[in-house]
């Protein structure tokens, strides 16, 4: 029973698929392909050959269908259909055509019903094909139908499978060739798929093909707008044939039509400057205006603009019209010191877009004239009327021509030549200067409603009110561009004098007292006082000088200085005056106020580091220098408190000012002592580093650079004469080194305590090597002695002119130092502890005594050599020491009057003059016990 089941559901299906084969076969049928002829027909209980009746697809699957029906009905009745006897070609034999064998199904049989089938299957599936290939329609048509065809192919497949339960797969091997026809027939259908597909591209090709010629020929025959339309059109088109999309193909085509864009745009730009001309030469600058085919100038600009435009290129003209207008016109006129206009066409007539119009500017480059802004502003406002009128039509069509941002661009072209090179530097100027800036506002205004305010304004254009507006703005800002020309005037000035290596010397007729009148010449100005708000800050600092030590702040001694420092503490003092004067915000005194400070950094940075071997070579230079660090110092330090005074005195509420502002102004006192330190600092280690050079060679030339054996055998005349020429050499020495630092081109402390170290230098070789000797002769002690005594004398080189002394003898020793604010620093310039001598020397001159001077000049010379060197009662002593006896020599250091000696230095001294004895052996066991 299950196998009757079985053999029942497989009828099912098989019939199921007949219907199916049936309606497939009708529609193949009715295409005009050729039927299939020559195929046995099984029908009944026989097989036979049909050649009179042409099959179809649909006959030949029924007529398998109904043979393999009767097989299994007969099979089950117990008999047999046999098939054909097949020959060795493969044709069934008519004797055996109705022959029907009872008996059951071998395997022979069977096997020669698969090849039969085999056969016919693939023959149909060659003719298919053909018909397929030779009419596609038919074949789509039938599409849908052969998928349902499908499905039951898919039940017949289940019934196979059922059959093949039944009989085994070895003995029918039907579902494998079924699968393989089955497959093959899909591939069939996705080649035709495929070929469609081609066909489908070759028909789009066909089409962007026709398209691309009509857009060549559009480009070629310079119809823009036209051409610019094509354009858009192909874009259109290539975007719409997905069929192409991401191949070979659409990169070819969208290289096309870049390059088409690209032609485009330059005949656009071609006709453009064929039409509008702006040329500029060493002499003239020209704006011609053509005439192209008899059309108004605005209309060829519109159809320009629109071929643009129709590429959303639109705005690319207004930008390049706009840049070539402002680099070919106007930068050169700006940058022509003078301009003279001439108009050769007037565009206000009707007739003038009938003709070639112009106009033209000549640049004077070679004159010394310089145009007015108001002249310079005339001449560009007449030329950009003179493009709007010229190519707008006659029914005043708004102008599609400037670009966004030009009136800009040109404003600040205007702003740069007229206005921020032209700001004056002195406040009077600043007065006659605002006049310019309302010219230059009321020119902008004019340049924004020339180019942008047309009777029908561009709706596609932004809306020029956002546009910032240079000269507005920096008119505005006036009070900080005047502040800031007049720092960067002053840092220039700095620099330049920095730079320079004139090392003009400036000699001071008398000492320099801080007051009202010294404020007033510093900060002289041709064209500014002083301010009523830093003459009232002198006036109470001076007033406020009521003991020495504060008057030693306002005081720096006669000297000689460098124009330089001179013009740049001018410069600091009128930096500072200016920020008296500004009123505009607190910010702007603070700004000045710091510029003086930095104009002294600036310089000590710079000049030092420029003719820092200069100064090194030269020690004029070097000491001069010295002198500068110190002057700049005395006024950092005075214009400290100044600054300081004068912030207190701003009137801005604290509730008010920026917390900044309130640091800063905490924090100047501080930066003006921090320089004043660093010029102190600079100056004394620049004059330190000369003095230890000079020095170093000094203690070469008191030896001759031979050490203790420049000494032995002083007594022989040869060696005498050599000693003679080392005291005149040292002399000579001394006296060409100091003469740079005498009195009045540094004060006399610093001409006194160098002289003292150079002579010390001597003083202390010549010690050294004397009592480094190890044996001395009677006669070579007192050679020795008489060489010692000459290189006393080098003293006598303290000696300065009383009258040249005159002048300091009111620097009394209470002023000698300077106070930076709190901190009190020594001031080398001032720092004498003789003054009182000296006082008292010049008041006996002035008394008509003058052997009572020369006495005490003497005794001032000597007080001087006493007090700055310090080894000269120590060569002295070391004279006497060469002559005297051993007890002379024990007794003066009982008395205390060898002091300076060490024990070993006496007793090498002793061990060198006097023989091996007893008595010396116990004298320098005397003296070691002392």
């Amino acid at each position: 029973m299950a196998k009757i089941s079985a053999l029942l559901m497989a009828l099912f299906a098989i019939f199921t698929f007949l219907a199916i084969a049936q309606a497939t076969g009708a529609g193949l049928a009715s295409s005009p392909t050729q039927p299939l002829s020559g195929y046995p027909t099984i029908a009944g209980d026989s097989v036979q050959r049909s050649s009179s009746s042409p099959l179809t697809l649909g006959e030949v699957v029924l007529t398998f269908v109904t043979g393999l029906s009767t097989i299994i009905l007969n099979t089950l009745r117990g008999y047999v259909l046999l098939p054909p006897i097949l020959e060795g070609d493969g044709n069934s034999s008519p004797q055996a055509s109705d022959t029907l064998l009872d008996s059951e199904l071998t395997l022979d049989i069977a096997k020669q019903l698969a090849t039969e089938l085999e056969t016919r299957l693939q023959l149909c599936k060659t003719d298919i094909r053909q018909s397929l290939l030779t009419n596609h329609g038919t074949y789509l048509s039938s599409i849908d139908e052969v998928e349902k065809a499908q499905e039951s192919i898919s039940q017949l497949l289940h019934g196979v499978d059922e059959l093949q339960m039944l009989f085994g797969d070895e003995e029918t091997g039907i579902r494998a060739r079924v699968i393989d026809a089955i497959e093959a027939e899909s591939q069939a259908q996705e080649q035709f798929r495929g070929n469609t597909a081609v066909l489908q591209c070759l028909q789009v090709l066909s089409s962007l093909n026709n398209e691309l010629e009509a857009m060549d020929n559009l480009v070629k025959s310079n119809k823009l707008s036209d051409a610019a339309n094509a354009i858009t059109n192909v874009e259109k088109f290539l975007a719409d044939a997905s069929i192409i999309e991401e191949t070979r193909i659409e990169a070819v085509l969208n290289e096309r039509i870049f390059m088409a864009k690209l032609n485009v745009k330059e005949n656009v730009f071609r006709d453009l400057w064929k039409l509008v001309s702006i040329h500029t030469d060493d002499s003239i600058a020209h704006i011609r205006i053509g005439v192209a085919d008899e059309q108004h100038p605005s209309e060829c600009i519109r159809s320009l603009h629109s071929a643009l435009d129709t590429l959303n290129n639109g705005s690319e003209l207004q930008s390049v019209f706009s840049d070539r207008f402002i680099r070919g016109f106007v930068a050169p006129i700006l940058s022509a010191p003078e301009i003279n206009y001439e108009s050769k066409n007037d565009t206000s007539s009707g007739e003038a877009s009938k003709q070639e119009m112009e106009f033209s500017v000549s640049l004077g480059k070679g004159s010394d004239k310089v145009t007015s802004a108001s002249d310079v502003c005339d001449v560009l406002i007449e030329a950009i009327s003179f493009v709007n009128k010229a190519l707008c039509s006659a029914d005043n069509k708004s102008l599609v021509l400037w670009a966004d941002g030009c009136a800009t661009k040109i404003a600040a072209l205007v702003l740069e030549r007229c206005f921020l090179r032209c700001i004056p530097t002195t406040r009077k100027a600043l007065e006659g200067f605002r006049q310019q800036i309302d010219v230059l506002v009321a020119f902008e205004g004019k340049l924004f409603d020339e180019l942008y305010k047309t009777p029908q304004p561009d709706p596609k254009r932004s809306t020029e009110s956002t546009e910032q507006r240079p000269i507005s703005e920096k008119a505005s800002q006036i009070g900080n561009l005047f502040a800031k020309r007049r720092c960067d005037e002053a840092f220039s000035q700095v620099r330049s004098l920095a730079e320079s290596s004139s090392f003009s010397a400036y000699c001071m007729e008398q000492h320099e007292i801080w007051s009202l009148e010294l404020v007033k010449g510093l900060a002289a100005d041709p064209d500014c006082e002083p301010s009523p708000a830093l003459a009232k800050v002198a006036t109470n600092l001076v007033s406020n000088c009521k003991s020495d030590e504060v008057m030693s702040t306002i005081i720096f001694p006669r000297c000689t200085i460098s124009t330089s420092i001179r013009s740049v503490v001018s410069a600091a003092y009128r930096l500072v005056n200016e920020g008296t004067l500004s009123s505009e915000s607190a910010y702007l005194s603070l700004e000045f106020f710091d510029t003086a400070r930095c104009l002294f950094d600036i310089y000590r940075a710079l000049f030092l580091t420029l003719h820092r071997s200069q100064l090194t070579k030269v020690p004029a230079l070097g000491w001069q220098f010295f002198n500068d660090c110190m002057y700049a110092a005395h006024h950092a330090g005075i214009l400290g408190k100044i600054v300081s005074l004068l912030l207190e005195m701003q009137n801005v509420p604290e509730n008010v000012m920026p917390v900044t502002f309130i640091d800063s102004s905490k924090d100047t006192g501080e930066g003006w002592k921090t320089t004043a330190r660093l010029f102190f600092s600079v100056g004394s280690t620049h004059v330190a580093s000369i003095v230890q050079q000079e020095t170093d060679e000094l203690k070469g030339l008191a030896c001759s650079n031979k050490g203790n054996d420049a000494f032995y055998g002083a007594s022989g005349s040869t060696k005498k004469a050599q000693l003679a020429k080392m005291v005149n050499q040292v002399r000579l020495s001394v006296t060409r080194l100091t003469r740079a630092i005498r009195p009045p081109a540094v004060v006399p402390h610093l001409f006194y305590q160098t002289m003292g170290r150079y002579i010390d230098a001597v003083f202390g070789t010549t010690i050294d090597a004397i009592t480094g000797m190890s044996d001395i002769g009677v006669d070579d002690s007192q050679a020795l002695s008489d060489h010692c005594r000459d290189m006393h004398s080098l003293i006598s080189l303290f000696h300065l002119d009383p009258k040249v002394l005159e002048s300091y003898a009111d620097l009394l020793p209470s002023a000698a130092k300077r106070i930076f604010s709190s901190d009190a620093v020594s001031d080398e310039l001032l720092d004498s502890d003789d003054s009182e001598t000296l006082v008292a020397a010049v008041e006996s001159s002035s008394n008509g005594n003058r052997d009572s001077l020369a006495v005490s000049i003497s005794a001032f010379t000597s007080s001087l050599a006493n007090e700055y060197c310090k080894l000269s009662d120590k060569l002295v002593q070391l004279a006497d020491i060469l002559v005297i006896s051993r007890a002379d020599i024990m007794a003066r250091r009982r008395a205390g009057l060898l002091v300076q000696f060490a024990v070993e230095e006496l007793v090498d001294l002793i061990c060198a003059l006097f023989a091996d004895t007893p008595e010396r052996t116990q004298d320098i066991q005397a003296l070691r016990s002392l």
